[in-house]
């Protein structure tokens, strides 16, 4: 982390960037009706948390590229525990603004577009709680964009049976995506 240079120490540094970032999620509907949205959803991140926050970021996820997956599926398992969150790390996270990133990695331009940017590892583990996310949504009634995941889902299978070798969890996230496949059905 020294090679960073961050300001404080690192627990309290990254928990203030998640904090500003769920109080600022992006635009996940419209997101096309006019140049100037579509290129905010483009530049979110950086636009939120700056140039210096987001090259650390980027130089974080490529160094620790093999931690990622259990990072991911740790911050998952906490969002279920939202006292957890704020006792532990001082973070405030509500349902809505993780349901607006899951929507925007999965639906929008300038989302999909942040996740083409990355290795097919990283999409694909941030694709995945994504939809899981959104599923969640889905079973606890609060899918208010009321997101069809079938289109994702078999998008995802398809890129992690074809392309997903390096995945620590694959066979975890498969199981639970062809779950999903049978409990939604098809598209017709």
């Amino acid at each position: 982390m020294a090679d960073f240079h961050l300001p404080e120490k690192s627990r309290a540094h990254f928990t203030k960037i998640i904090q500003k970032l769920l109080e600022q999620p992006p635009a996940i509907t419209r997101e096309t009706d006019d140049y100037f949205t579509l290129l905010k959803n483009t530049a979110h991140f950086f636009r939120i948390i700056g140039k210096e926050n987001t090259l650390a970021l980027k130089g974080i996820l490529d160094r620790e590229r093999n931690s990622l997956e259990p990072i991911l599926q740790a911050f998952y398992v906490l969002t279920e525990h939202p006292q957890t969150l704020r006792e532990r790390f001082a973070l405030e996270v509500a349902r809505e603004p993780l349901y607006d990133y899951a929507c925007f990695f999965l639906n929008t331009i300038g989302g999909r577009l942040y996740l083409f940017r990355r290795d097919a590892a990283s999409r694909m583990v941030v694709s995945y709680y994504a939809i899981v996310t959104i599923d969640t949504a889905n079973s606890r009634g609060y899918n208010r964009l009321g997101i069809d995941l079938r289109p994702f889902v078999d998008a995802l299978i398809e890129e992690m049976e074809s392309a997903g070798g390096r995945l620590r969890y694959k066979e975890a996230y498969l199981d639970t995506l062809y779950d999903l496949k049978e409990r939604y059905g098809t598209r017709g």
